[in-house]
């Protein structure tokens, strides 16, 4: 269904045609004779046809409305409200497309084309350039200045103009949300009303148990664990409840990326999720109300958006800078580099699309946000290829967006910012085999608890509750690469009314053939829709049952154990691995200031989300990108605005 693009995006685009001048021209071009008519046609978008309803009169396009498509939510929504109306605005095909949205702006156009040769126009007229109007340089000043328009920048605009500065947000790419807006929309946080109503698992438990009787490796853990064990001890002697506090959500994270990244900071996070979820919906996020174990996530602290992919999220503070007088963004506008003026960052230099320097001045700082390099090829192999990642060469997928380049890493660093744990990057470890995205992922509504893996001999190979880079590396050593996401109808439950991550039904993904999406009575069946073994499939869902009943670990040593895999229909679906985040970047400190590499700031330059490189480790839990934005981007923009 056609999703209504925000009021704020629009408003951005018209403020952006005044300085790149995007998709702009001068309209009076000669009109083209057609018959008088409506006519529909579709043409193949990135999931599947996009349909188009176009009227004419008899010498002009009257209208273009899309009126069904399978595309991503939140990001096809750009094309769909954006090129109709710039084919109607100037009578032509030749219109700009929206960038990093190619596909879909090219199918819009393709299925108007043929609508048009269906109504008699004259094609070839009608691919006619454009004739643009000269774009002027330009020089613009605000107090704030925050580079990339993904959820870190977002949510540093939305707190700079809380403290009452001035901001300019400016976007390299046609749409807002970045990497943000096609994450799978889960939030992990200690103590959510959410989590509060969850009751204590053995293996829940037995995590805890673990970290707090490790032996520490320096103070700072010893103290952590204490800290921990005192809260666990007193919580358990009261309540049979899940326990989960900012100090055990911290240790595990921690933990979890093998004790490389900052405790210190990753406390910080953690200890502010809350606040950030409270924040969040004060702005109109809305979240699922049960918590769950999220991919990766290692505990049931994971909330879910009501709305599909990050799109909840970056609506929210789009919807708030909507309301802010304070607030411009630009889009396609490329910052190009940092101005530099007695060793303190005053300003971007950025380039708009047809070409005009675009120089901003910041009165009190800038702040990259950027994102991180997993989709730079040339980076993550130069960086993180090696022992651990042997290949991340051109042939493997990226969850990435298009414009997620590690720019502001480049920055920075000339800026005499430090870059640290470049070499760790994380594969997501159930993306699409064919195009990566990560939108098409369900696992019956349940996380963790539902996912069953097996590869093409219809085995179970790896721990599912582990973490992503274990599993990732152990997909990629199974034949061919790739394996296999099995789903029970207890799981399930009514197909039309569970949903991927991108809000789309199981039964919409089945009945289209999407992402190999397949449905059977019996699981005999469906091992043969999937090409596995049948016999080897049985034997792992009876052993997979054994551990759900005695709820002890299983021989890959999983320990979340919940849904028996028993009644039919059954689901399946093919995973493979695909480059995603990138752990290591810039160097920062509590005020997400850029630090040099002896620990000192860089004056009036400040970096937040996937950019900086001190909260993840070797390996980031799932679920923890978005908190860290949501923090960390409010820290930013509070901090640039008091030019700490």
């Amino acid at each position: 269904m056609k999703k209504k693009i925000l009021a704020a995006a629009l408003i951005a685009v018209l403020l952006a045609a005044s300085l790149v001048l995007a998709a702009c021209g001068t309209p009076g071009r000669g009109r083209v004779n057609m018959m008088p008519g409506t006519w529909t046609a579709a043409a193949i978008g990135y999931m599947g046809p996009v349909t188009v309803e176009v009227r004419t009169s008899s010498n002009a396009i009257t209208s273009v409305r899309v009126t069904d498509h399978m595309d991503t939510p939140g990001v096809a929504d750009w094309a769909i409200d954006l090129i109709p109306a710039r084919i109607v605005e100037h009578q032509s095909l030749a219109v700009d497309i929206v960038t990093s949205v190619t596909i879909t702006s090219m199918a819009i156009i393709n299925a108007v084309e043929d609508c048009l040769r269906q109504a008699g126009a004259d094609i070839a007229a009608l691919h006619r350039p454009i004739r643009r109007a000269r774009v002027r340089d330009k020089t613009l000043t605000a107090d704030v200045i925050i580079v990339g328009g993904g959820g870190a920048g977002l949510a540093a605009a939305v707190a700079a103009t809380d403290e009452g500065a001035s901001v300019i947000l400016i976007e390299k790419t046609g749409l807002i949300g970045g990497n943000s807006i096609v994450a799978g929309g889960i939030y992990n946080v200690a103590n959510s009303r959410q989590q509060k109503a969850l009751r204590a698992s053995v293996g829940d438990h037995r995590l805890v148990t673990n970290a707090i009787n490790e032996t520490p490796v320096s103070e700072e853990h010893r103290l952590m664990q204490n800290r921990v064990r005192a809260e666990f001890e007193a919580h358990t002697r009261t309540s049979d409840t899940l326990f989960d506090s900012p100090a055990w959500f911290a240790l595990q994270t921690w933990n979890g990326g093998d004790k490389v990244a900052s405790l210190s900071m990753i406390y910080l996070m953690t200890s502010r999720a809350l606040a950030g979820v409270e924040w969040l919906e004060s702005m109109g996020m809305q979240f699922r109300d049960a918590a769950v174990t999220g991919p990766g996530s290692l505990y049931p602290r994971t909330l879910r958006a009501a709305l599909p992919n990050g799109v909840g999220f970056i609506r929210a503070f789009e919807n708030t800078l909507e309301t802010r007088n304070n607030y411009t963004q630009f889009l396609d506008t490329t910052a190009t580099g940092l101005i530099i003026e007695g060793g303190r960052v005053v300003g971007v230099n950025a380039v708009g699309r047809q070409g005009n320097r675009v120089t901003l001045r910041a009165n009190r700082g800038v702040i990259l946000a950027t994102g991180g390099f997993a989709g730079n090829v040339e980076m993550r192999v130069r960086y993180a290829q090696g022992d651990f990642w042997p290949y991340l060469g051109p042939t493997l997928n990226t969850t990435n967006m298009p414009g997620v380049t590690g720019d502001g890493h480049r920055f920075a660093r000339e800026a005499g910012g430090a870059l640290v744990h470049m070499e760790h990057i994380q594969l997501f470890h159930i993306a699409n085999p064919v195009t990566g995205s990560t939108g098409d992922i369900n696992m019956g509504g349940r996380g963790v608890y539902a996912t069953f893996l097996v590869n093409k001999e219809g085995r179970r190979f790896v721990r599912e509750d582990g973490r992503r880079d274990e599993i990732s590396q152990a997909i990629m050593a199974q034949p061919g690469g790739v394996s296999f996401q099995i789903m029970t109808a207890d799981a399930v439950g009514d197909p039309n009314n569970n949903f991927t991550l991108d809000g789309r039904s199981v039964a919409f993904m089945v009945e289209n053939n999407l992402s190999g999406f397949v449905k059977a009575d019996t699981l005999e069946e469906l091992a043969g829709l999937l090409g596995i073994n049948a016999d080897n499939l049985a034997a792992e869902v009876r052993e997979f049952n054994s551990h759900v009943d005695s709820q002890t670990p299983d021989r890959l040593g999983r320990l979340a154990f919940a849904i028996r895999y028993e009644t039919g229909p059954w689901y399946g679906y093919p995973r493979a691995p695909a480059t995603h985040y990138t752990m290591g970047g810039v160097l920062i400190d509590e005020y997400t200031r850029v630090l040099r590499a002896d620990g000192s700031p860089v004056p009036g330059l400040y970096a937040a989300g996937e950019i900086t490189g001190v909260l993840h480790g070797s390996n980031r839990l799932g679920g923890n990108a978005i908190t860290d934005f949501v923090v960390f981007g409010r820290i930013a923009g509070a901090s640039a605005a008091a030019r700490r």
